[in-house]
């Protein structure tokens, strides 16, 4: 519990592209926009990014590298299939993984 894989079927649940704190983000925007050309291709999430240039489940791989994040807008990370299925409502912290870092 608390420990979420990361991998491409996570990657692809993830709410975070779709999130307030993100969505006006030109950072990651742009990490983004890396995100999907590369997804294109086969392969393994892991092998395919560094974890700082990669803008979703930050329940997997922790802090945003962003700074203009706006982290007084409503997170979506209880809403989240990637937080349902990993019991991530019994962890600390429970949401803004993007500011506050990876559950535990």
């Amino acid at each position: 519990m608390g420990r979420v894989e990361l991998n491409r079927d996570n990657v692809n649940k993830c709410l975070c592209k779709v999130c307030p704190v993100q969505t006006d983000s030109k950072c990651s925007k742009d990490k983004l926009d890396i995100v999907n050309e590369k997804l294109k291709r086969e392969g393994y999430i892991k092998d395919m990014f560094k974890l700082d240039e990669l803008p979703l489940v930050y329940c997997s791989v922790g802090k945003a590298t962003c700074t203009d994040l706006a982290d007084r807008e409503l997170c979506k990370c209880t809403q989240c299939n990637v937080w349902l299925e990993n019991n991530l409502a019994d962890t600390e912290p429970i949401e803004y993984f993007c500011i506050d870092g990876i559950p535990k």
